[in-house]
């Protein structure tokens, strides 16, 4: 039995960031359970190997061409074939690749993971012909079963976290609990691929400009009820956490055997155990690992505190991103169902400002039951915190992700504007594209242009920070040189 998987090209849309090399831990992590029970796994990112740019009218398709994505399965001979689908936005790839396996072989077993199938699992198989099976939540495990039933040793009714289509019918098994000791998974498989692709990539990035960068994730789920958040269909409420030492040797692993300087936890809620985060941090310390890391997928702000922030900032933490989501606090409280005071979130600028440490917010606007006040109230916080603290700004609109209850308040009520498409769901991440959601209380346009007059002020702030501050200025451009672009940009729009 012979499996490949597959991360499959992207689309890229006017106003997106750049393209970046990530690494694909989710099949990494699959291809390790895969390989340790002793089946030949293989992986094709086609996002980052042998990758071109196309253009598709204002759009830019990035990585492999499907021509040649086809000449290296027909090369492999699969006999199963495991497809990644990390956002909505990119589904579309997800079908096109299934459907060129079929083409090659329709014995061809094929598999799509991901969040997206995971939330609509029914649909999915009901519009798309050419996936035999999609996964449910975390795959590893589940990707084992399956493959033991295609070798005649399970039966497909064992299978917990499947769905799959029986004549016309599409069948949901019962859901997979998810996994309690996350030690007990090996380290991605690295050694399947060509990690020079994502350490030293040459036509595209990644996140990082300090190079011989990576993401880790050290734990999965998160415990609090976001209304827009889809984590907990897919990674569950449940905070499940590797060890100490798991966590610390994986990091000297990277460090010692890939030469890797930036490190970025992905985590959903990385320092929700704070005792255990500052014991990682003591162990770096006493091994002393050196090494640059940061926070892109945010923490939040009530789970730090002076002493932690210290420790992050001595064992290499660059900056530390936090979701703030609403200024707000009605909001936070009725509508978001956040759970967190904004006055911790000043107390973590304050602290954070005070050790020297930078930091950035992610905000949202447009949840239906806002008001266009409460909205200006958010980006009224974050300026004054940019003002007062030097504090990034993230502005966001609400996206009616499909699985969340933000999704169902806005399908139930008729406040979604337009229809979800890949490429919609691509578009309201930036800020000129349109918001999905429209309610009586404001349309997208009037929303949009709160984003846009709050960007504009926060850029001129910027300047004026870059300015006052030249030896911080100076330092940032070495450190980062591709950031110069960015300030050209502001000092253009501003």
């Amino acid at each position: 039995m012979k499996i490949l998987l597959i991360n499959p090209p992207q689309t890229f849309f006017p106003g997106s960031d750049i393209p970046a090399a990530n690494l694909p831990l989710g099949l990494l992590y699959v291809a390790a359970v895969l390989d340790e029970a002793g089946y030949k796994t293989e992986i094709l990112d086609a996002f980052v190997t042998d990758l071109s740019f196309r253009k598709l009218g204002d759009a830019t398709e990035v990585g492999m061409s499907y021509e040649r994505i086809k000449e290296e399965i027909i090369r492999r001979k699969p006999d199963v074939v495991g497809i990644a689908n990390p956002f909505t936005s990119q589904v579309e790839h997800a079908i096109k690749v299934a459907e060129i396996v079929k083409e090659i072989n329709s014995k061809i077993f094929t598999v799509v993971g991901g969040p997206h199938v995971t939330v609509v699992p029914i649909e999915f198989l009901e519009e798309t012909s050419n996936v035999d099976m999609v996964v449910i939540g975390e795959g590893e495990y589940t990707m084992l079963d399956i493959i033991r039933f295609l070798e005649g040793i399970k039966k497909i009714e064992e299978i917990q976290g499947i769905a799959y289509r029986k004549v016309t019918k599409v069948i949901l098994n019962s859901p997979r609990p998810f996994i309690k000791d996350l030690d007990k998974l090996p380290y991605p498989a690295y050694h399947l691929v060509d990690m020079e692709q994502y350490l030293n990539p040459t036509q595209i990035e990644y996140r990082s400009f300090q190079g011989r960068a990576l993401s880790m994730i050290t734990s999965r789920g998160c415990p609090f009820n976001c209304n827009f958040c889809s984590v907990h269909l897919h990674m569950g409420k449940e905070f499940r956490a590797h060890s100490v030492d798991h966590v610390v040797n994986h990091i000297e692993y990277l460090v010692k055997k890939y030469r890797v300087k930036t490190i970025y936890f992905e985590d959903d809620n990385l320092t929700f155990d704070i005792k255990r985060f500052e014991a990682i941090c003591d162990k770096i310390i006493e091994r002393n690992i050196k090494f640059q890391w940061e926070t892109p997928n945010g923490v939040r702000a009530d789970y730090l505190t002076l002493d932690l922030l210290k420790k992050m900032k001595k064992t290499g933490c660059q900056s530390v991103f936090v979701g703030v989501e609403s200024g707000d606090q009605t909001v936070l409280d009725n509508i978001i169902g956040k759970s967190l005071r904004l006055k911790n979130v000043i107390k973590f600028a304050e602290m954070s400002k005070k050790i020297g440490l930078r930091t950035a917010g992610f905000y949202i606007i447009g949840f239906p039951g806002e008001t266009k006040e409460t909205m200006m109230n958010t980006v009224d916080f974050a300026l004054m915190l940019k003002r007062k603290y030097d504090v990034g700004m993230h502005l966001l609109f609400a996206t009616p992700s499909f699985g969340t209850r933000l999704y169902e308040e806005c399908e139930r009520n008729g406040y979604i504007r337009g229809n979800l498409t890949p490429r919609a769901f691509a578009e309201v991440r930036q800020n000129w594209g349109l918001p999905l959601i429209e309610t009586e209380n404001f349309t997208a346009k009037e929303v949009q242009e709160i984003a846009l007059r709050a960007m504009k002020e926060y850029k001129m702030l910027s300047i004026i920070n870059y300015i006052k501050n030249p030896k911080k200025t100076l330092k940032t451009a070495l450190n980062q040189p591709n950031l110069i672009g960015k300030f050209i940009k502001n000092l253009q729009s501003a």
